[in-house]
């Protein structure tokens, strides 16, 4: 594997405004320190008559998520849901023939086939 994490960071911004643009109203907001926790991505929308549709995403240039990758992202998304903000979706992105079996089903995965693992 010839890359590392900081190198998928552009593919996956891409990948994620295309689920989220902008002409929809939602905002990508990269490595943004909230309340002490620094996930890679929080993607937001506001609106005026109800909460915060916030998702969390992180990156991981690692062949095989493991268990600790999945509880670091359900740990982000405890800490930055409540009060006006609702968590719509949670994602992890990864290389192409990383081994996702680990991942639970409220969980999105997404595939970078730029990056390969070997």
């Amino acid at each position: 594997m010839g890359f590392m994490e900081q190198d998928m960071y552009p593919a996956a911004q891409d990948a994620l405004r295309r689920r989220y643009p902008a002409s929809a109203g939602w905002e990508i907001h990269f490595r943004q320190r909230r309340e002490g926790y620094e996930p890679d991505f929080v993607i937001e929308k506001k609106s005026w008559f109800g909460p915060v549709k916030r998702v969390i995403a992180e990156v991981k240039a690692d062949c095989a998520i493991t268990q600790r990758h999945v509880d670091q992202l359900n740990q982000y998304t405890r800490n930055l849901s409540g009060g006006n903000v609702r968590i719509v979706a949670k994602h992890l992105i990864v290389p192409a023939g990383a081994d996702t079996s680990t991942v639970p089903d409220d969980i999105e995965v997404i595939i970078l086939r730029r990056f390969k693992c070997v």
